[in-house]
């Protein structure tokens, strides 16, 4: 079983500014040292004209986490995130992420596409949580999409203030 996770934000700043910000290492490391928990890293930073590759260490406090995700992780939920982007002919980006959770059977994996819209642009993910763990798996799957949508959420917040704009 797997449970979908979609994510939508709009900017007020083009598709190539908001693709400048999303992939700058300064922008990362201290996104990071704001939201990534404990220990967070950024692991792999590989910028150039052909798109980037990123690898990012993020952790959800043992404190925040249900007891049923407690049993197998026993410690913070560890999430490895694998990014990459590519310019799209005509504008924009596309791209895909893929995140382990340590301590869990289980992946999630999908695709995220960065346009122009109007006078701004807007980003969308579209992905799926799977957890192979027999009877808890779905439960775990929404835990899991829960945090990493809230991360999302503050991390596009994060984004916002750096860019010195708003949007949605």
């Amino acid at each position: 079983m797997s449970r979908r996770i979609t994510h939508r934000a709009t900017w007020d700043a083009p598709a190539e500014e908001v693709y400048a910000e999303l992939v700058d290492a300064d922008h990362l490391r201290e996104r990071l040292a704001e939201l990534g928990g404990n220990d967070p890293a950024l692991l792999e930073h590989a910028v150039d004209d052909s798109g980037a590759r990123l690898r990012l260490r993020h952790a959800v406090p043992v404190e925040f986490l249900p007891s049923v995700v407690r049993r197998f992780t026993g410690d913070d939920l560890v999430l490895d995130r694998h990014e990459t982007w590519t310019p799209r002919d005509g504008g924009g980006y596309d791209g895909t992420f893929e995140v382990t959770v340590r301590g869990l059977p289980g992946t999630m994996s999908g695709t995220q596409r960065l346009s122009d819209n109007g006078d701004g642009a807007v980003t969308e993910i579209d992905g799926q949580a799977t957890v192979s763990v027999p009877m808890v798996g779905g439960k775990i799957e929404g835990v899991v999409v829960e945090q990493v949508g809230a991360l999302l959420e503050a991390e596009d917040a994060f984004t916002r203030r750096r860019l010195g704009r708003g949007g949605a």
